[in-house]
């Protein structure tokens, strides 16, 4: 006899925000970060030599104000600080998150399989603005957002003229926001395609799910069955997971594609993404199991689902890191593409004035030519002047435009958003 009130929590949790404008996928990625925060170190994977537990980074990228990135943070941060899961999102100091990490072990404590009881040190970092999480020493904080990723049962931080750190029983979780600028101007080189990026799940937004000008009050008693059944998620479920009946099976012949799908993928950067998302589908498919069962079993269908919800982060993955590179007109690049893609068509001369702060003629001239290289769009009008010097009448976009509309990045395909729609 179940004690759930709702049927699948990320279908209600969907119900829950319909009149929000923050696109369908943000809001997804949302619900299943939450819910793995409040699996916390309490259920596993055995994994070979490993162990998996179901611990996430999910990043939230978009240009500022487009897609209404805050509100699926602040609704995660308020979900689990009501139903006492230890959320930092101060502007921190390695050391601050180690000892934050430390404290959360001295008061959090559940009895194993065995009746033994087990003090873990479980915690989620929810930032709405990751430039402010990195506001300090972005260096160390990657570093030790890299290492801490891996759930380590024991974790030594050797701390400069302040002793030796110890951590045990490690589960962090990461729900953070920023936009494409941000990455492209401030995150370190070795940290895109290197050991950060590739542990999280990046998730790039474009548009709004739709316009509201006065979103109507929540449904109290809705948010209500979502806290009690997160809560019974977080304090019901331990112990490890099983595959169910023919689970593996599909995962095993899922997994023998990817070295497949990593000779044809175009974004070099994206690799070590693609080596890691077998990982990333197992965690994710233990939260969406959950979300609607007690049990600890992986079944096919949430292996489809955690796949199909993977994949189509990755197939957009590009366009957050589209700024980031060693060309000197990458972020021109990407921000002028943003441009084009919206306007479809514009002059010459109204582009140079809407960009004339960051760039000049000569310079648009040679960032529109690799769009045109790129066949992202067409170049009308073309002349030349008597120095030889290209002139550009009009530009029109031709670029594939990839999760156009409500649901965004192919989610609005997915189970959760049909489900969702047809309870309406």
């Amino acid at each position: 006899m179940t004690s759930r009130k709702c049927e699948d929590w990320l279908w209600s949790l969907l119900d829950y925000v319909e009149d929000t404008e923050s696109p369908r996928h943000f809001w997804l990625w949302s619900g299943i970060s939450t819910i793995a925060s409040a699996l916390q170190r309490k259920v596993y994977l055995p994994f070979g030599l490993e162990t998996i537990y179901p611990n996430l980074y999910v990043m939230l990228v978009a240009v500022p104000g487009e897609c209404r990135k805050g509100a699926p943070l602040s609704l995660s941060k308020k979900l689990l600080t009501d139903i006492g899961i230890a959320v930092f999102a101060d502007s921190p100091t390695k050391r601050a998150l180690t000892k934050s990490l430390d404290k959360a072990r001295q008061t959090q404590t559940y009895r194993g399989e065995d009746g033994i009881p087990i003090m873990h040190s479980s915690m989620s970092v929810i930032s709405k603005e990751f430039s402010s999480f990195l506001a300090v020493d972005p260096k160390a904080m990657i570093e030790a957002l890299t290492d801490l990723y891996d759930s380590h049962d024991e974790w030594i931080y050797q701390t400069s003229g302040e002793g030796t750190d110890k951590l045990f029983k490690l589960c962090l979780n990461a729900f953070i926001a920023t936009t494409p600028d941000w990455i492209a101007n401030n995150l370190p080189e070795e940290a895109i395609g290197g050991g950060f990026t590739t542990r999280v799940c990046i998730v790039s937004g474009k548009e709004k799910y739709k316009w509201i000008s006065l979103p109507p009050q929540p449904d109290e008693d809705l948010y209500n069955k979502l806290k009690h059944d997160l809560k019974t998620i977080n304090q019901k479920l331990i112990g490890k997971f099983r595959w169910g009946d023919e689970a593996y099976d599909y995962y095993d012949a899922w997994y023998n594609t990817i070295p497949q799908k990593t000779k044809q993928l175009r974004d070099t950067r994206l690799r070590g993404n693609l080596s890691r998302i077998h990982v990333a589908a197992l965690k994710t498919a233990m939260c969406l199991h959950v979300s609607y069962s007690d049990e600890l079993v992986i079944e096919i269908h949430d292996l489809e689902k955690a796949i199909k919800v993977l994949e189509n982060s990755l197939a957009t993955a590009s366009e957050a890191l589209s700024g980031h590179g060693r060309s000197r007109t990458a972020v021109d690049v990407e921000k002028v593409s943003r441009q084009l893609r919206v306007h479809q068509e514009m002059s010459f001369s109204d582009l140079l004035e809407i960009n004339f702060r960051d760039t000049n003629r000569p310079e648009l001239t040679l960032v529109l030519e690799t769009l045109e290289g790129m066949n992202h769009i067409e170049l009308l009008n073309v002349t030349c002047d008597a120095f030889g010097q290209k002139k550009i009448g009009r530009i029109k976009w031709i670029g594939i435009t990839e999760g156009k509309g409500k649901g965004g990045g192919g989610i609005k395909r997915g189970p959760y958003e049909r489900k969702a729609k047809e309870k309406k």
